[in-house]
Protein backbone atom coordinates (compact mmCIF):
# COMPACT_ATOMS: atom_id res chain seq x y z
CA UNK A 1 0.00 0.00 0.00
CA UNK A 2 1.29 3.21 -1.22
CA UNK A 3 0.41 6.32 0.52
CA UNK A 4 -1.09 9.39 -1.27
CA UNK A 5 1.44 12.00 -1.93
CA UNK A 6 -0.12 14.86 0.18
CA UNK A 7 0.19 12.45 3.25
CA UNK A 8 3.57 11.60 2.65
CA UNK A 9 4.57 14.98 2.03
CA UNK A 10 2.57 15.71 5.48
CA UNK A 11 3.68 12.72 7.04
CA UNK A 12 7.25 13.66 6.45
CA UNK A 13 6.53 16.93 7.70
CA UNK A 14 4.87 15.88 11.04
CA UNK A 15 8.34 13.62 11.35
CA UNK A 16 10.28 16.95 10.58
CA UNK A 17 8.41 18.78 13.10
CA UNK A 18 8.61 16.01 15.50
CA UNK A 19 12.34 15.97 15.34
CA UNK A 20 12.52 19.10 15.67
CA UNK A 21 9.92 19.67 18.26
CA UNK A 22 12.30 16.92 20.41
CA UNK A 23 15.17 18.22 19.44
CA UNK A 24 14.32 21.49 21.13
CA UNK A 25 13.48 19.57 23.81
CA UNK A 26 16.59 17.74 24.58
CA UNK A 27 18.03 21.00 24.24
CA UNK A 28 16.32 23.11 26.26
CA UNK A 29 16.47 19.82 29.20
CA UNK A 30 20.45 20.15 28.26
CA UNK A 31 20.54 23.82 28.65
CA UNK A 32 18.47 23.91 32.31
CA UNK A 33 20.53 21.15 33.54
CA UNK A 34 23.50 22.98 32.57
CA UNK A 35 22.10 26.19 34.05
CA UNK A 36 20.87 24.81 36.94
CA UNK A 37 24.27 23.40 37.89
CA UNK A 38 26.15 26.78 37.28
CA UNK A 39 22.89 28.57 39.76
CA UNK A 40 23.77 25.84 42.41
CA UNK A 41 27.65 26.75 41.88
CA UNK A 42 26.56 30.70 42.08
CA UNK A 43 24.18 30.19 44.77
CA UNK A 44 27.05 28.20 46.79
CA UNK A 45 29.48 31.01 45.54
CA UNK A 46 27.43 33.45 47.34
CA UNK A 47 26.72 31.85 50.47
CA UNK A 48 30.27 31.54 51.07
CA UNK A 49 30.54 34.84 50.25
CA UNK A 50 28.22 35.90 52.82
CA UNK A 51 28.88 33.72 55.67
CA UNK A 52 32.81 35.33 54.97
CA UNK A 53 31.27 38.73 55.47
CA UNK A 54 29.36 37.80 58.32
CA UNK A 55 32.36 36.63 59.95
CA UNK A 56 33.96 39.91 59.02
CA UNK A 57 31.25 42.54 60.33
CA UNK A 58 31.59 39.79 63.44
CA UNK A 59 35.15 40.02 63.95
CA UNK A 60 35.02 44.15 63.16
CA UNK A 61 32.32 44.10 65.96
CA UNK A 62 34.38 42.70 68.61
CA UNK A 63 37.59 44.94 67.68
CA UNK A 64 35.22 47.84 68.15
CA UNK A 65 33.31 46.61 71.03
CA UNK A 66 37.01 45.88 72.57
CA UNK A 67 38.30 49.61 71.26
CA UNK A 68 35.13 50.94 73.23
CA UNK A 69 35.84 49.13 76.01
CA UNK A 70 39.30 50.10 76.65
CA UNK A 71 38.64 53.61 76.00
CA UNK A 72 35.39 53.14 78.60
CA UNK A 73 38.19 51.44 81.08
CA UNK A 74 40.88 54.35 80.24
CA UNK A 75 38.05 57.32 80.78
CA UNK A 76 37.12 54.99 84.25
CA UNK A 77 40.80 55.81 85.54
CA UNK A 78 40.90 59.60 84.26
CA UNK A 79 37.63 60.15 86.59
CA UNK A 80 38.86 57.90 89.32
CA UNK A 81 41.82 59.74 89.41
CA UNK A 82 40.15 62.86 89.71
CA UNK A 83 38.10 62.46 92.25
CA UNK A 84 40.88 60.36 94.28
CA UNK A 85 43.12 63.96 93.59
CA UNK A 86 39.67 66.38 94.21
CA UNK A 87 39.44 64.41 97.61
CA UNK A 88 42.85 64.68 98.36
CA UNK A 89 42.60 68.30 97.60
CA UNK A 90 39.97 68.79 99.94
CA UNK A 91 41.48 66.95 102.69
CA UNK A 92 44.90 69.34 102.33
CA UNK A 93 42.29 72.25 102.45
CA UNK A 94 39.94 71.66 105.30
CA UNK A 95 43.76 70.61 107.75
CA UNK A 96 44.74 74.03 106.26
CA UNK A 97 41.38 75.88 107.23
CA UNK A 98 41.50 73.76 110.41
CA UNK A 99 44.63 75.65 111.12
CA UNK A 100 43.58 78.83 109.90
CA UNK A 101 40.88 78.75 112.39
CA UNK A 102 42.99 77.25 115.38
CA UNK A 103 45.69 79.62 114.97
CA UNK A 104 48.37 77.58 114.32
CA UNK A 105 49.03 78.51 110.86
CA UNK A 106 49.19 82.34 110.61
CA UNK A 107 48.81 83.72 106.87
CA UNK A 108 50.03 87.53 106.21
CA UNK A 109 51.02 89.81 103.78
CA UNK A 110 53.80 92.49 102.84
CA UNK A 111 52.61 95.95 103.61
CA UNK A 112 54.50 99.18 102.74
CA UNK A 113 53.50 101.10 106.44
CA UNK A 114 53.48 105.10 106.63
CA UNK A 115 56.34 107.27 106.25
CA UNK A 116 57.07 109.66 108.84
CA UNK A 117 58.54 112.94 107.63
CA UNK A 118 62.02 112.99 108.38
CA UNK A 119 62.65 109.58 109.40
CA UNK A 120 66.19 107.97 108.66
CA UNK A 121 67.16 104.95 107.36
CA UNK A 122 67.20 103.33 110.93
CA UNK A 123 63.70 104.42 110.57
CA UNK A 124 62.51 102.93 107.75
CA UNK A 125 64.43 99.39 108.31
CA UNK A 126 61.69 99.78 111.63
CA UNK A 127 58.67 100.13 110.04
CA UNK A 128 59.46 97.74 107.02
CA UNK A 129 62.19 99.32 104.57
CA UNK A 130 65.00 97.47 103.05
CA UNK A 131 65.96 94.40 104.61
CA UNK A 132 62.89 94.83 106.98
CA UNK A 133 59.92 94.05 105.71
CA UNK A 134 56.37 94.89 107.64
CA UNK A 135 53.86 92.57 107.69
CA UNK A 136 50.20 92.49 107.87
CA UNK A 137 48.63 89.49 109.57
CA UNK A 138 45.33 88.12 108.02
CA UNK A 139 42.37 87.15 109.25
CA UNK A 140 40.74 83.88 109.47
CA UNK A 141 37.72 84.60 107.30
CA UNK A 142 40.06 87.00 104.67
CA UNK A 143 42.19 83.49 105.17
CA UNK A 144 39.34 81.17 103.88
CA UNK A 145 38.27 83.68 101.10
CA UNK A 146 41.40 83.67 99.42
CA UNK A 147 42.43 79.43 99.91
CA UNK A 148 38.39 79.50 98.78
CA UNK A 149 39.72 80.80 95.35
CA UNK A 150 42.53 79.28 95.56
CA UNK A 151 41.01 76.26 95.74
CA UNK A 152 38.63 76.59 92.68
CA UNK A 153 41.68 77.81 89.89
CA UNK A 154 43.33 74.27 91.70
CA UNK A 155 39.62 72.51 90.54
CA UNK A 156 39.38 74.06 87.57
CA UNK A 157 43.30 73.01 86.67
CA UNK A 158 42.32 69.34 87.80
CA UNK A 159 39.30 69.54 85.64
CA UNK A 160 41.39 70.90 82.58
CA UNK A 161 44.21 68.68 82.75
CA UNK A 162 41.47 65.51 83.05
CA UNK A 163 39.88 67.14 80.20
CA UNK A 164 43.11 66.71 78.27
CA UNK A 165 43.92 63.05 79.12
CA UNK A 166 40.68 62.07 78.31
CA UNK A 167 40.65 63.66 74.89
CA UNK A 168 44.86 62.23 74.66
CA UNK A 169 42.99 58.67 75.51
CA UNK A 170 40.28 58.36 72.84
CA UNK A 171 42.32 59.84 70.33
CA UNK A 172 45.00 57.35 71.07
CA UNK A 173 42.23 54.56 70.99
CA UNK A 174 40.79 56.26 67.70
CA UNK A 175 44.55 56.15 65.65
CA UNK A 176 44.78 52.52 66.94
CA UNK A 177 41.16 51.48 65.47
CA UNK A 178 41.77 53.33 62.59
CA UNK A 179 45.29 51.37 61.51
CA UNK A 180 44.06 47.99 62.82
CA UNK A 181 41.11 48.68 60.07
CA UNK A 182 42.97 49.38 56.98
Amino acid sequence: MIAPDWLRSGAAWFLRVGVLAGALYVGWLVQGWRLGAALATLKGEVATANADAANARADQAVRVLEAERKAHDGMQAIEDRLTKERDAAKNEKDAFIAGVRSGAIRLSIPVVGPVRAGASDADAAATGGPGNEARAELTPAAAEFLDAIADEGDDAIRQANAVIDAYEAARKALNVQAAKSK
